[in-house]
């Protein structure tokens, strides 16, 4: 037979880790979306309007990965948290039956 073994209490370790992640990529997501490239066009003129029209489009993307890895990293938080709990609850729940088995066995 196999056996299986979780440390549910690293299983957590793990979701909050991930969630401290999905915390600081947001923060970098906020802090990239103030960095716009608005100031550039006075600086660019006429003549660089391209570069800061593609170079905003390329930011907004970046802005929005940051975004999506963020909601990521904080769903693994979540599913880990979930996970522990779930398996914390089936070893409660296959050790309150093996006790019941075991005090009818008793008596």
């Amino acid at each position: 037979m196999n056996e299986f073994s979780a440390t549910t209490d690293g299983i957590r370790g793990f979701g909050a880790a991930a969630g401290a992640m999905a915390t600081r990529v947001q923060g970098a997501a906020v802090g990239a979306a103030a960095a716009g490239p608005a100031l550039l066009g006075p600086a660019f003129g006429l003549i660089g309007a391209d570069f800061v029209a593609a170079f905003a489009a390329a930011q907004g993307g970046h802005v929005r990965a940051l975004g999506a890895l963020a909601g990521v990293l904080d769903g693994m938080g979540g599913a880990a948290s979930a996970t522990a709990d779930a398996y914390d609850a089936a070893d409660q729940g296959v050790a309150a039956a093996l006790r019941a088995t075991g005090a009818g066995l008793e008596a």
